[in-house]
């Protein structure tokens, strides 16, 4: 499926991707849920590691014991993301393992890293040879390099190990920060509603909201302080959208 992910001018991408990572804070959901979900077809989102009463509009919670069922789906699915929970790393590895040649129902594996530690940049090579171990093919993994707070440069020590594994790679592909996506959720938006032209159309609804509610003082208020909170945000993925474009450009345009 990856030859079918070429992208018409004005679409958004369709291919399936496992989000995967040893360690706890890689940034795996930020980075599912914003950078890459806002850029494909509307894709299902499954979450693995969650207990069955876990629930979220958007988003589907296994347990790594009903993975299979989720593979079911992405037989058939064209646009789809799963994420592995860290406390389900290891049962979900198992499973894979017990369900031979599952690895074909992803087109992409993506293993998100932070140049903040040199255990972080361990777990993330474990993850990789732990992936190609259970047969994923090394050139349908992909590596998102994120910044960490501070400017030490342990990736050198990854991508030595991504040359030996023959895993393809793009230093480029780097995001330093995107918190605003985790906004997005907060105040009830959608990424394309500050975006697009639909934001106006929320200005809008706003100050008409205050012109009505004016008497109320209180509430008046609050309308202002969500205004403020929307433009602020959408002014900050404006200023980034271009980067994070080309980012998950490098990391899914390109055929293995």
């Amino acid at each position: 499926m990856i030859e079918n992910n070429s992208q018409k001018k004005g679409s958004k991408a369709e291919f399936r991707l496992l989000i995967i990572n040893s360690s706890g804070n890689s940034s795996k959901t930020t980075t599912g849920r914003g950078l890459i979900r806002q850029r494909m077809q509307e894709p299902s989102y499954y979450k693995v590691g969650y207990i069955e009463k876990d629930t979220r509009a958007d988003e589907i919670f296994v347990t790594a014991d009903n993975l299979s069922s989720v593979h079911k789906v992405l037989m058939t699915s064209t646009s789809a993301i799963v994420e592995v929970e860290i406390a389900a790393y290891e049962q979900t590895i198992n499973k894979m393992k017990e369900m031979e040649g599952c690895h074909e129902d992803y087109d992409f594996v993506l293993v998100p890293t932070i140049n903040s530690s040199p255990k972080l940049i361990k777990d993330s090579i474990r993850t990789i040879e732990k992936l190609i171990e259970i047969g994923i093919p090394s050139s349908k993994i992909r590596v998102l390099f994120n910044k960490g707070t501070h400017n030490n440069d342990y990736f050198e020590i990854l991508t030595n190990k991504l040359d030996e594994l023959k895993v393809p790679y793009d230093l480029r592909a780097q995001v330093k920060s995107y918190d605003f996506y985790e906004k997005l959720d907060t105040l009830d938006i959608k990424y394309d509603d500050v975006t697009e032209s639909k934001y106006k159309k929320n200005r809008e609804q706003v100050d008409l909201l205050k012109n009505r509610l004016s008497l109320d003082i209180g509430t008046h208020r609050a309308s202002q302080a969500y205004f403020v909170e929307v433009v602020s945000v959408q002014r900050s993925i404006l200023a980034s959208r271009q980067a994070h474009d080309e980012v998950f450009d490098m990391l899914f345009s390109k055929s293995a």
